[in-house]
């Protein structure tokens, strides 16, 4: 067999292109590449040049190939880039590394989706490190094998690219091609990425490709036959090859030439397909060799020597043989950290050779083999998987590492589970069986996990029988929305538990914690607290602090809608000091947002603002599914204190989120008032009815109805966020709408309803009062009696709350009430007031009506408005963008920046974008470059 030594040739094209985009990268204007091309036409070998251009431009190179075998393993294709496998000790890679190997997956998330983004999160850390320390170029071949995470995390490697130095090169076959990758390239081209379709090289460079193969020009024959390869320069050193080891080569007049006679040749002889070329040539290999290979071949692309001698029972050092022979034949390519087949086709027709039973038998040794030594669950998952079989021994080793496996890779553990399931004898089916609903409702198949959990349930089969399986049963309800029936499961577990058999009383008190909180979604409050009651009573009987944390919990939230917040927050830190120790996620609870949300609604914003950016940071480490409500309560307190700038990052960080709860459209209705405020117009709330989830946009559009339609039309629209307050959003909760509604129905003439709004204010405060809540009452009261003292009192409420929006419409209102009083001098200072806390919010809309309300009954400013903060350059930063830029400009990475601002890096992100277009800047390395020179100006000034 000729040996076939890889040569690169052309593309020279593209070559520069590539490389001036490195170029670029390491500039920090980082970009994306998707490179496409047919099997053969030299993706891999272009990839390889971009590599070696990349590490001598001092770039951090991160390489890695998609494997088909591994596309049910997580973050497969990412790993193989960062260089993660079974014996990482980089610590740069620890957490990424332990993540990926599912430690402490079960006591940090609910679901494989949350554990995803954790490391989806945790790896993009890991790059804004390296990014902060140099460029880093990262080339990914084999994209089409791509398993979905690592796809995402290469989408979100996109985002944002250019302002990083970064290169990203992503090879795949062309079309057709799964969805998910055609989905990345509109992603990335979307984002400014760009595509490189390899087309076939001319017959110049096919001529250069021969010469340098045979070391001589090709005759006029052999040029004619290599014309019909298409230009694929695969197809063309194969074919070479294949000619040679035919004999069917020579030397004409210096020239290498095709020797076969005429008869040979009669009728234009046609190469045959690529596959079948190769695998003829493959034919010529010593058996031994062969075999060797073409079992390496149906175990995937990388070739593992350890795995391959105990699958095969041949030594090590045989093997090792084998591999330098195939080096040096040109079948396989030495990394320098792995061996791995030099192209996928050669792989993949090796493995053609093997009939499908063979490769069933062979990943079942496998799997038989390294079962007994430790490796890697999810790689014997996948021998076993594809291997021709399962019995009571696979039964066995899937109850030991179920849970391992379900972490790792869950499509592999639910696949193997059902099929040893059938397998199994009576225990150990049992233990399969609930090993398996775990295992689904992990996953996400809540439907399968319901069917099985009910077949079992009606069965009598609980393996455990302390109330696993109906546990799991009323989750898989519970996930699914159906919380009525997940508490009659709950209700069932407590009825047939109660025997002295039964439940112990820490399973029971876990049963009624649950049970509280499905009563609590289901609006049924009293009954909640009952059970929470229950739930805390049977954790202290029975010493389980997870109990009493639920109970707690479940309780916090019934305090909370009834407006008893100061009780609520006790209860919320009660359970926050129990939720938060390692229990097991296995309820969709988030005790951090819970205490920052009661603490927003005492008016300490201070502290609610610490705990909420300590719910974000929680719920991203937990992938929880409360982060986009952790950042929509972080929005509503920015909206209250006056950093609207701040809120609009938080509202954009949000929406970008998963969204399982229903927050884009509160985020969203929070940017339309923001904008309302700053005199934009927006588009009506889409939906029917007037939930309450659209609140924030009806208040929004409420606004702009006032100056196109009156105040009347703006009060009838708003109106029903009040009035039909109740349950989950009660009015405890909604009352910062009734500053707008009695101004409302003062302007339209209806202070009859100005008053019967502040009655219903007053019921509020009488229950607990806290600043916002009285200035809201005096101010309706205000505005129904036409008073300007109470007013007046209301704004000074307002300052100590902290609301400067709505401390600048009591004055507004005030202003107003002591024009009518006959007091202009002190209405002007009023006014002036109001329109210096609306100037400092770039509160356009309401600076104008303001100016109008007071000109109506003849004052007008006393002085000039603050002056406008300009669009552009450094005055245009906020405070907390000034901060940002100051510490990226440091070279901290946004990871850095938020743990020092207790912001999520999502929401460092979008800082750094807005500043960047502040300042018209493209990269972070031009903003260190500007604040570097402005420090020296101001140095030298």
């Amino acid at each position: 067999m000729g040996p076939v030594s890889p040569v690169f040739v052309g593309r020279q094209g593209e070559t520069d292109r590539l490389r001036a985009l490195a170029r670029q990268a390491v500039a920090g204007h980082g970009v994306a590449v998707l490179v496409e091309g047919e099997p053969g036409i030299g993706k891999t070998s272009l990839l390889d040049r971009v590599a070696t251009d990349c590490a001598s431009l001092g770039m951090r190179l991160l390489t890695g190939v998609a494997e088909d075998l591994e596309q049910q393993l997580p973050f497969a294709a990412i790993a193989n880039c960062l260089g993660i496998g079974a014996a990482t000790t980089d610590p740069e890679l620890a957490r990424v590394s332990g993540l990926l190997r599912g430690e402490q997956a079960f006591t940090q998330t609910l679901a494989a989706v949350n554990h995803d983004f954790v490391i989806t999160e945790a790896i993009l850390d890991l790059f804004d490190e390296w990014f902060a320390q140099g460029p880093v170029a990262m080339l990914l071949d084999d994209a089409q094998w791509a398993d979905p995470q690592s796809l995402v995390v290469t989408h979100r490697l996109g985002r944002g690219i250019d302002q990083q130095p970064m290169l990203l090169v992503v090879a795949t076959r062309s079309a057709p091609r799964a969805g998910p990758v055609d989905a990345l390239e509109r992603s990335l081209v979307a984002r400014g990425g760009q595509v490189i379709e390899l087309a076939p090289l001319p017959p110049s460079e096919i001529d250069t490709l021969a010469h340098d193969l045979l070391d001589a020009d090709a005759g006029p024959r052999l040029r004619r036959l290599l014309a019909t390869a298409g230009g694929n320069p695969m197809y063309v050193t194969e074919l070479l090859a294949e000619l040679a080891d035919e004999g069917a080569l020579g030397d004409r007049d210096g020239r290498t030439e095709l020797v076969w006679d005429t008869d040979e040749l009669a009728g234009g002889w046609v190469p045959p397909p690529l596959a079948e070329v190769i695998l003829h040539r493959l034919g010529s290999l010593p058996p031994g060799v062969r075999d060797a290979l073409q079992t390496a071949a149906v175990f995937g692309r990388t070739v593992d020597l350890t795995e391959l001698s105990r699958a095969l029972g041949r030594p090590l050092a045989e093997l090792a043989d084998v591999a330098a022979s195939a080096v040096e034949a040109g079948i396989l390519a030495d990394t320098g950290t792995r061996l791995e087949f030099r192209q996928p086709l050669i792989r993949e027709a090796l493995a053609a050779r093997v009939p499908p039973s063979a490769r069933a038998a062979l990943h079942a040794r496998a799997a038989q083999q390294l079962g007994t030594d430790g490796s890697e669950v999810e790689r014997i998952a996948e021998h076993l998987a594809a291997g021709d079989g399962v019995d009571e021994r696979t039964a066995r080793w899937l109850i030991e590492v179920a849970d391992t496996l379900t972490a790792r890779a869950p499509a592999l553990a639910v696949d193997l589970l059902r099929r040893t399931l059938p397998h199994a004898p009576p225990p150990q089916a049992s233990r399969l069986r609930l090993q398996l609903i775990r295992a689904l409702l992990w996953r996400g198949e809540h439907a399968e996990a319901e069917r099985v959990a009910r077949a079992a349930v009606a069965a009598g089969d609980d393996p455990g029988g302390d109330g696993d399986v109906r546990w799991l049963l009323a989750q898989t309800c519970y996930r699914r929305g159906r919380l009525r029936e997940s508490l009659e499961v709950i209700q069932g577990a407590l009825a047939e538990g109660s025997g002295a058999a039964g439940l112990s009383e820490g399973e029971r008190g876990r049963f009624h914690g649950f049970a509280a909180i499905c009563l609590f979604f289901l609006g049924r409050f009293d009954e909640a607290r009952a059970a929470a009651g229950q739930a805390v009573r049977a954790g202290a009987a029975s010493g389980d602090a997870r109990c009493i944390g639920i109970g707690d919990y479940a309780l916090a939230m019934t305090l909370a809608v009834d407006g008893e917040m100061e009780q609520a927050l006790a209860a919320a830190d009660r359970a926050f000091a129990v939720l938060t120790e390692g229990v097991r996620p296995d309820l969709q609870v988030d005790p951090y947002t819970l205490r920052g949300m009661c603490l927003l609604e005492l008016d300490r914003l201070a502290e609610a603002d610490r705990a909420l950016s300590a719910a974000v940071a929680a719920n991203r480490e937990s992938g929880g599914a409360y982060l986009p409500i952790a950042h929509t309560l972080r929005a509503r307190l920015l909206f209250l204190d006056g950093r609207w700038d701040d809120a609009l990052v938080e509202i954009e960080t949000g929406i970008e989120l998963p969204d399982l709860l229903g927050s884009a459209v509160r985020l969203r209705g929070m940017a339309d008032l923001i904008a309302v405020h700053r005199g934009a117009a927006v588009d009506p709330p889409t939906g029917t009815g007037a939930s309450y989830q659209h609140h924030f946009s009806r208040w929004a559009r409420a606004l702009c109805v006032e100056s196109q339609q009156g105040p009347a039309a703006a009060f009838a629209l708003l109106y029903p966020a009040w009035e039909k307050a109740h349950g989950l959003e009660p009015r405890r909760l909604v009352y910062r709408v009734c500053a707008d509604l009695a101004r409302f129905a003062v302007a339209a003439g209806d202070r009859e309803q100005a008053r019967a709004l502040a009655r219903e204010m007053d019921e509020l405060v009488a229950q607990q009062t806290h600043p916002s809540l009285t200035a809201t009452a005096k101010l309706c009261h205000g505005l129904a009696d036409d008073d300007p003292d109470l007013l007046l009192a209301a704004a000074v409420d307002y300052h100590e709350a902290g609301w400067p929006l709505y401390e600048g419409n009591a004055y507004e209102n005030a202003a107003e009430a002591l024009a009518r009083r006959d007091r202009p001098a002190l209405a002007r200072q009023t006014l002036d007031r109001a329109l210096e806390l609306y100037g400092a919010l770039e509160a356009t809309a309401d600076i104008a009506r303001a100016e109008a309300r007071l000109r109506a009954v003849g004052v007008r400013r006393g002085v000039r408005g603050p002056r406008k903060r300009p669009k552009h350059g450094w005055d245009a930063l906020t405070e907390t963008e000034r901060r940002v830029a100051a510490l990226v400009a440091g070279g901290l990475s946004n990871p850095d920046v938020a743990a020092q601002m207790f912001l999520s890096r999502r929401t460092v992100q979008s800082h750094v974008s807005s500043i960047l277009a502040k300042l018209q800047l493209s990269s972070r390395v031009e903003l260190a470059v500007l604040a570097a020179e402005r420090t020296a100006v101001r140095a030298g000034g």
